[in-house]
């Protein structure tokens, strides 16, 4: 586990996700390890929801323990518990260029293994140009500098790397409503290059796309748009994240996993096969000549 290209974010919840079932293994419940660390039981659910880091002396000395992790197992813990307070590159970010709703997304997409998208509106972020990008950033409501307009698109941008990261790139499989191909964006050069881009990104092999053309009519994906992050570990179930104007909504209960793991195999099996897709991305770009 400690090798793979995990975020900060995504080793903080590898991590809750590991004390909450070595606690239970171990027939415990949050009130026997807050008497144990000295602290409140509030505490002990802020880091079992991954919402607090855990303490790295309070992991080696007090847990392991407890919990009865045999000794030669410790160190793959500890290097967890340190990934985990590290900071990732997206927060050196302020908040006007990267919300804190938004930064906690990026760390989970940084550090998942698979993303499965629908979208009905926009191509998905890290497979945008700078010049789409750009475009959606200055037609967006929010007042901004030009500065502050760079600065996001530059976040951006360096979203991208996860597709072609050295240690097992993200896998990638995106369906898009054909409306997002004929929305001009920008311009018609700049929607151009990025039907280009996205016809070419389909080329790697980590990465699916497939359109859902107007023709196919009704689909589960009309209700809006959504992403599902699945991780490097069988027992985390992942996380369905739907963003809004204002902020996003994460979903992480069996049953609304599986609600949206079935909406987007029907998308999947409805929608064009990847070839006719990247065919049809190929002849819209050759539209906007």
């Amino acid at each position: 586990m400690t090798d793979t290209p995990m975020s900060p974010t995504v080793w903080r919840r590898w991590l809750a996700f590991e004390l909450t079932r070595l606690r239970r293994v171990a027939g415990l419940e949050q009130k026997d390890v807050a008497k144990a660390l000295r602290c409140t039981v509030t505490k002990v659910s802020y880091i079992e929801n991954a919402e607090r880091p855990v303490v790295l002396r309070d992991l080696d000395e007090v847990l392991l323990g407890l919990y009865g992790v045999p000794e030669d197992r410790w160190s793959s813990y500890l290097q967890a518990a340190k990934k985990s307070r590290q900071k990732g590159w997206w927060e050196r970010y302020s908040a006007d260029a990267l919300p804190e709703w938004l930064s906690l997304y990026i760390g989970l997409e940084q550090g998942a293994e698979q993303l499965r998208v629908y979208d009905a509106q926009l191509i998905t972020g890290v497979l945008q140009t700078e010049d789409y990008a750009q475009a959606i950033v200055r037609r967006g409501t929010a007042e901004l500098t030009e500065e502050q307009i760079s600065r996001r698109v530059e976040f951006r941008s360096s979203r991208r790397a996860v597709l072609t990261r050295e240690l097992d790139p993200l896998r990638l499989w995106v369906v898009l409503d054909e409306a997002v191909l004929r929305r001009v964006v920008g311009n018609r050069a700049v929607m151009r290059d990025q039907l280009q881009h996205l016809a070419d990104v389909a080329d790697q092999a980590k990465v699916t796309l497939q359109v859902f053309p107007f023709e196919h009519g009704a689909h589960p994906g009309m209700q809006g748009p959504f992403t599902i992050l699945d991780f490097p570990w069988p027992t985390d179930p992942g996380v369905v994240y739907i963003e809004h104007r204002s902020g996003a909504v994460y979903l992480e209960t069996p049953a609304e996993i599986k609600d949206h793991t079935v909406a987007f195999e029907h998308l999947c099996a409805h929608a064009l096969p990847p070839d006719e897709s990247v065919a049809l991305i190929r002849d819209i770009a050759r539209e906007y000549q």
